[in-house]
């Protein structure tokens, strides 16, 4: 199982990768987006934390 951080989770392509992390076993850890509108994110990975700030990312 690998860990991933994904930077630009509000994109078009996001839910896509969030998909493929799910699908494959593996578990996205935190996720970065200027934009907040990331709710697909919740329905892959509930636990992730988002970041809308790079510093804190």
């Amino acid at each position: 199982m690998k860990n991933f951080a994904l930077i630009g989770a509000a994109g078009y392509i996001a839910p896509r990768h969030m998909k493929a992390i799910k699908d494959t076993g593996n578990r996205l850890l935190a996720a970065f987006d200027k934009f907040d509108s990331v709710g697909v994110m919740d329905s892959y990975f509930p636990d992730a934390d988002f970041f809308y700030r790079i510093r804190t990312f």
